[in-house]
């Protein structure tokens, strides 16, 4: 541990923005990834179609009943339906909307942390590194005309150091921003193609049906 310290002090003013940068993306990282380790995505194929054999038989209790126990942004989205069945469909897709765009909401919350982690890590880094070498250059020229060989060095490898801890910060960062905002992708998909089968569901209803839950 102490030689890590040694290591970051002689990066230069840079290393302790650094170093808490570096914090905030490791406790994102473990965040997002207890996050999406817990909402795993269910295929919800099969409970869209069932519960839509129901709501056609016009066993709206059935149909509340299938979804007890079941937890995810698929579910929400088909118990709002089922519960304004006999709105029109225009209330009851902008109600599926809203709770789809809450669900992207919380998947993509803190990502914009590692994104500027990750942007900011590298130049930060070579700020250390210009700092360095400006102080390397101040003692070079300094009024004896031969610096000290001890501090010379110091400030070289401050300029070497910083630059190295900022790749090291932004590398990784970058390619878990990356990898958490292509699953955000991909789920945010699933769930749009989910609201089109909800709303198919919803749009094959008969007059029957309007009168019937009306």
């Amino acid at each position: 541990m102490r030689e890590i310290w040694n290591v970051i002090s002689l990066g230069g003013p840079t290393a302790l923005p650094l170093l808490i940068a570096s914090i905030f993306s490791v406790a994102v990282i473990i965040e997002k990834t207890i996050f999406f380790a817990r909402r795993k995505h269910r295929n919800s194929h099969r409970l869209i179609k069932k519960v839509e054999m129901l709501l056609d038989e016009g066993d709206t209790m059935s149909a509340l009943n299938q979804l007890k126990g079941k937890k995810g942004p698929s579910v929400k989205m088909l118990s709002a339906a089922i519960k304004n069945y006999n709105e029109d469909n225009d209330r009851i897709r902008e109600s599926l909307q809203i709770i789809g765009e809450n669900e992207i909401k919380k998947m993509e919350k803190h990502l914009p942390i590692l994104d500027v982690v990750a942007m900011i890590s590298p130049l930060l880094g070579l700020l250390g590194t210009v700092l360095g070498i400006i102080s390397s250059f101040n003692i070079m020229g300094g009024a004896a005309g031969v610096g000290d060989p001890t501090q010379i060095s110091s400030g070289i490898a401050a300029a070497l150091i910083s630059t190295a801890i900022g790749l090291i910060i932004a590398i990784p960062t970058a390619i878990f921003y990356s990898y958490f905002s292509n699953i955000v992708e991909r789920r945010a998909h699933r769930l749009n193609q989910n609201l089109v089968k909800i709303m198919d569901m919803i749009n094959n209803r008969g007059e029957e049906d309007v009168q019937k839950y009306a």
